[in-house]
C-alpha cells in the first residue's frame, strides 16, 4: 500500500535524524502546499508538501543555501524529497505577527527585527543582472495585465504600462536573495522577543527593494513608525531602491487583482484595486 507523502516524509527524517519521529497534528492545506508537525523527541518539525515543483526547487534551496546564514532567525533544513515534492525543517518558536496583540513598542521591536534578518538575506551574494530581472518582471506585469483588461479602465491600464516600462530602466537596481512574500503572516513572534521568519517557497534572486513591496504597500501607510523601525534594522534606502519600489506596486496591483478575482479572494481584489489608487496619487 503506498503510504501517504507526509507519512513518507515523517519516514525520511527518521531516516535523517535516527530516531523515532510522530505526525502531533493533522494536515493543513495551504495555496502553496499541505503542512503537518512533527516531533522527533524535543525537537519540532514541520513537514510540507508542495504544490508545484517550482514551489519546492525554491524552498529547497533557499533552506540549503541562504537561511543557514540566518542562524535561529529562520528554520533549519532537515531533509528534502523532490519526487513528492516536500521538504522537512524544524519548527521555530513564536506565533504569526499579525495574530499577536503586542503592544505598540513590541511591535517597533518586531519590524526592527525583521529589517535586520532581511538586511541579512539581502547581504548574500547574487549572480542574477538587475537589467534580466527588470525586464521579466515588466514582461509578467504585461501578461496580468492581459488578464484584466474587462476590469480596468483604461487610463488604469495606462498607468501601469507606464510604471512597468520604467521599471526596465533601472538597471541598476541592487539584486540579492529575496523572500518574495516578507510580510507579518510570514514573520513569527514569540515571547523570547524575538522575530523569524518562515515559508521560502516564492525565495529567488531578485529587486531586493522589491521584498519590501508588501510591508510598504499593505503595513507602513497605516504605521509609518513601523517603517521606521524596520529600517532602523534593514538599513536606508537610496533613490533606486525608492523607484524601485514605487514601480513594483504596479506589478503587486496587477498581480494581486487578477489573483484575486481569479480565486473568488474579493479581500484579495480590493487589496490590488487598492495599490492601483494608491498609484494614481
Amino acid at each position: 500500500m503506498t503510504q501517504e507523502p507526509i507519512d513518507q516524509l515523517r519516514r525520511l527524517a527518521e531516516t535523517t535524524l535516527r530516531t523515532a519521529v510522530e505526525i502531533t497534528t493533522a494536515k493543513v492545506e495551504h495555496a502553496t502546499g499541505t503542512l503537518a508537525r512533527m516531533r522527533a523527541g524535543d525537537i519540532g518539525l514541520i513537514g510540507k508538501i508542495h504544490r508545484t515543483s517550482t514551489l519546492h526547487k525554491r524552498e529547497a534551496y533557499a533552506y540549503h543555501n541562504w537561511t543557514p546564514y540566518l542562524g535561529d532567525a529562520a528554520p533549519r533544513l532537515i531533509a528534502i524529497a523532490p519526487e513528492l515534492p516536500g521538504i522537512v525543517v524544524t519548527a521555530v518558536p513564536g506565533k504569526p505577527l499579525h495574530t499577536v496583540p503586542l503592544s505598540s513598542e513590541n511591535e517597533r521591536d518586531a519590524h526592527r527585527d525583521a529589517g535586520r534578518i532581511l538586511r541579512t538575506l539581502h547581504q548574500l551574494p547574487s549572480h542574477a543582472a538587475s537589467h534580466e530581472i527588470t525586464t521579466y518582471l515588466a514582461e509578467r506585469g504585461e501578461h496580468w495585465l492581459n488578464q484584466l483588461t474587462n476590469h480596468l479602465a483604461p487610463h488604469d491600464t495606462d498607468l501601469v504600462h507606464s510604471h512597468l516600462q520604467a521599471l526596465t530602466t533601472l538597471t541598476t537596481a541592487r539584486v540579492s536573495p529575496c523572500h518574495l512574500d516578507f510580510q507579518p503572516r510570514n514573520l513569527l513572534w514569540h515571547v523570547d522577543n524575538r522575530t523569524r521568519v518562515i515559508d521560502f517557497e516564492n525565495s529567488r534572486e531578485d529587486l531586493a527593494a522589491r521584498d519590501l513591496t508588501r510591508l510598504a504597500t499593505r503595513i507602513w501607510p497605516q504605521r509609518p513608525d513601523l517603517e521606521s523601525a524596520f529600517l532602523e534594522g534593514y538599513g536606508p534606502l537610496d533613490e533606486t531602491d525608492t523607484a524601485v519600489l514605487r514601480h513594483v506596486t504596479a506589478l503587486e496591483a496587477v498581480t494581486t487583482l487578477a489573483y484575486g478575482l481569479r480565486n473568488n479572494e474579493p479581500d484579495l481584489a480590493d487589496v490590488g484595486r487598492s495599490l492601483l489608487t494608491d498609484l494614481r496619487r
